[in-house]
């Protein structure tokens, strides 16, 4: 799927491209407020409540986290009423 494809389905006009490790990717808005972002086949990356964030975490993304790492731990929530 192109870029070009790709904004004329969003509502959002806000469209910037990056290049990160010869890898495409896109950024915008989202109508919740929020941002995301897409590789050039249309698959999504990340979403984040702030652009530079998203931006961040999509090279992260294609630079296999070379500035980051993850951590599994074995939390669990049960029940119904867990957020009141």
């Amino acid at each position: 799927m192109d870029h070009s494809d790709l904004t004329k389905k969003m509502t959002e006009i806000d469209v910037e491209n990056y290049v990160e490790e010869g890898h495409e990717f896109i950024v915008f808005k989202t109508r919740f407020g929020l941002y995301s972002s897409r590789d050039k086949e249309g698959n999504g990356i990340c979403t984040s409540a702030d652009k530079e964030s998203c931006i961040f975490w999509s090279r992260e993304h294609f630079n296999g986290m070379k500035n980051s790492y993850e951590v599994v731990t074995k939390t669990r929530f049960e029940g119904q009423d867990m957020l009141s």
